[in-house]
C-alpha cells in the first residue's frame, strides 16, 4: 500500500489508518496542476491527462492552487440541472492558453445519493467537514454551498441519522474576509470521501449503500485514487480490506481523525459522495457509472482470486454432481430440518454443504464461489451471492410476511449479476409462527399492516422470531428446477 500523501516532507509517516506524525513542520507548498477536462451529455467528467507536480511557495503563504474554472453542473434525480445549488463562479479572466487547465464541478442529487466531482483547486478541511472548491477572484457572492451525506441511502432517515455531513463551499482564491484554508498535505492521486456510517455494520447493507457504489465511483482510476473514510469503523475496514485494497493502493485515511491535526488536505480532483447507487439494491446506475454489477463480481473474483466464473452445465452424462450450498442460520429464521433438506437433495444428485456466512469474506467467498446452487433463507447471508459463477440459481426460501423485503433485495438484483433465481414461499405450517399465533390471527392474514407500522415491528415478528421447518416433499420440485436450469 502506498502512502496517502507522496508530496509529504521529511519526518511525516502515515498509519495504516492514514494518521500522519511529525517531527517537523512541512514547508508551504504551492501544487501546479495540468488538466484538460470534458463534460459529458450526462454530466460526467472524463480526463484526458493530468500532471501534478509540488514547488516552493515563493513567498506565497496560502499554499493555493491557481485554476481557471468552467460552469459547475448541479443535475437532480431526474438529471436536470440545477442553477439552486452550486453555481458558476466565474474568474472573470480570459484564459491565457489552451494549455490552462479546464476545472468543472458535477454534482447529482439522487434518489439513493449525492455526489460532487470536483476537478481544479480542492481543500478538504476535516475540522468543519467541508470541502472547498477555491476559484479565482478576490471575494466571495452568493450561496453557493451545498450539503453532503456521503452513504447511500438517501431517504432513510435513520440510516442518513448515522452518517456525518458534509459541505461543498464556492470559496474565492483572494477573499480577505473568509479567506480559503491553506494546503497542509498535497495529494497527487484523485480522493474519495464517503462514510462507513449508517446502516454499513449490517452485511447486506455494507454491499448494496457502500462497496458497489464504491466500485462504481473509484474503479476508474485503477488504484490510483485515495479513500478518506468519515464514520470510519476499523472492523468494518478490516472485515473489507480485501476489496478496499483492490480498488486503492494508497492507506486509508480515517478523515474524521484529522481533525485532531487540523490539516487540510488538497487535491486536484476529489469525489464527495458516491456515484452509481441505483434506486434498486445490489445494482449500479448506468447514468452515472460505466461499470455494471456483471463488472463487479468479476472484481470480486480477481480481488479474492475466486476460480469459479461460471456454473456446472449439466449436458453429458458422467459430470461431476452439482454443488448445493445450504446458508444455514442459527439464531433467527434457521432450518430446523436442515439434515432431512439435505438429505433428499442428495438423493437428486447434489453434493451438499451446509454452511453458515462466515465473518471471514474470503472464507465465505471461496464456498459461494465453488458452489452452483445456493438456498437460504431470507437474510443477510444471501448477500454472498454476488461471489457465486456466473450461470449459478439462487433459491431464496421466503418466511411468512416477507415477501417485499425478499422481492426487493434478492430477487430483482439476481438477473444483472447473471445469477438464476428461483423463489420458494412457505406455507403457515412450515413457519414457528404457528407455535405462537392461532391459526386466524392478523399475523397471518395481514402481514402488511405490521410493515405499516413500522420496520420495528415487523421485523421484530416476521425476521427475528421465525424459523422454518420446509415441507421436504413440497420442496422437492424446486431443486429439480434448478437441475433444469443447470441443463439449460
Amino acid at each position: 500500500m502506498k502512502n496517502s500523501a507522496p508530496n509529504q516532507t521529511a519526518g511525516h509517516k502515515e498509519s495504516i489508518n492514514g494518521e500522519t506524525s511529525s517531527s517537523g513542520q512541512q514547508p508551504p507548498l504551492q501544487t501546479s496542476v495540468k488538466q484538460s477536462a470534458k463534460t459529458t451529455t450526462n454530466g460526467t467528467i472524463t480526463t484526458s491527462k493530468r500532471e501534478t507536480h509540488a514547488t516552493p511557495n515563493n513567498g506565497e503563504e496560502d499554499g493555493r492552487i491557481r485554476t481557471n474554472v468552467t460552469t459547475p453542473i448541479v443535475k437532480d434525480a431526474n438529471n436536470n440541472n440545477n442553477s439552486n445549488q452550486l453555481r458558476e463562479e466565474d474568474s472573470g479572466q480570459e484564459k491565457q492558453s489552451k494549455k490552462q487547465s479546464m476545472v468543472s464541478v458535477t454534482c447529482s442529487r439522487g434518489e439513493r445519493s449525492d455526489f460532487c466531482d470536483l476537478i481544479g483547486d480542492i481543500r478538504v478541511d476535516p475540522s468543519s467537514a467541508t470541502v472547498y472548491y477555491v476559484v479565482a477572484g478576490g471575494r466571495n457572492s452568493g450561496n453557493s454551498t451545498m450539503s453532503i451525506k456521503p452513504y447511500g441511502r438517501k431517504g432513510d432517515e435513520v440510516a442518513m441519522g448515522l452518517v456525518r455531513e458534509w459541505k461543498v463551499k464556492t470559496v474565492a482564491q483572494d477573499d480577505k474576509d473568509s479567506p480559503p484554508p491553506r494546503c497542509d498535505r498535497i495529494h497527487e492521486s484523485p480522493g474519495v470521501i464517503f462514510s462507513l456510517g449508517g446502516f454499513a455494520g449490517n452485511h447486506f447493507h455494507a454491499f448494496t449503500d457502500v462497496l458497489v457504489p464504491l466500485f462504481a465511483t473509484a474503479r476508474q482510476f485503477r488504484g490510483e485514487v485515495e479513500f478518506l473514510v468519515t464514520d470510519y469503523q476499523p472492523w468494518l475496514v478490516s472485515k473489507f480490506r480485501t476489496i478496499l485494497q483492490a480498488l486503492s493502493t494508497y492507506n486509508l485515511v480515517d478523515i474524521d481523525k484529522e481533525q485532531q491535526s487540523g490539516k487540510t488536505h488538497c487535491f486536484s480532483r476529489l469525489i464527495l459522495g458516491l456515484k452509481g447507487r441505483h434506486k434498486k439494491e445490489l445494482n449500479i446506475n448506468p447514468s452515472e457509472s460505466e461499470y455494471r454489477m456483471a463488472d463487479f463480481k468479476q472484481f470480486l473474483r480477481s480481488a479474492y482470486s475466486l476460480k469459479k466464473a461460471t456454473a456446472i452445465k449439466l449436458l453429458r452424462r458422467g459430470a461431476r454432481p452439482p454443488r448445493l450450498l445450504i446458508v444455514s442460520r442459527k439464531r433467527t429464521r434457521a432450518f430446523t430440518n436442515v439434515n432431512d433438506v439435505a438429505r433428499m437433495a442428495r438423493k437428486l444428485g447434489y453434493q451438499v454443504t451446509v454452511a453458515e456466512p462466515d465473518r471471514n469474506i474470503s472464507k465465505s467467498a471461496e464456498i459461494m464461489n465453488s458452489c452452483d446452487v445456493v438456498m437460504g433463507v431470507h437474510g443477510a447471508g444471501l448477500t454472498n451471492v454476488v461471489f457465486v459463477p456466473d450461470n449459478a440459481v439462487l433459491i431464496q426460501v421466503v418466511p411468512l410476511g416477507a415477501e417485499w423485503v425478499s422481492k426487493t433485495y434478492f430477487r430483482e438484483p439476481s438477473a444483472d449479476m447473471k445469477v438464476r433465481y428461483l423463489e420458494y414461499k412457505i406455507r403457515r405450517e412450515e413457519s414457528s409462527l404457528r407455535e405462537q399465533y392461532p391459526p386466524d390471527d392478523v399475523v397471518f392474514t395481514k402481514p402488511w399492516s405490521f410493515a405499516k407500522q413500522g420496520w420495528d415491528l415487523f421485523k421484530s415478528i416476521y425476521l427475528d422470531n421465525q424459523n422454518v421447518k420446509l415441507d421436504v416433499r413440497r420442496f422437492r420440485p424446486t431443486l429439480l428446477k434448478a437441475l433444469e436450469l443447470l441443463h439449460q
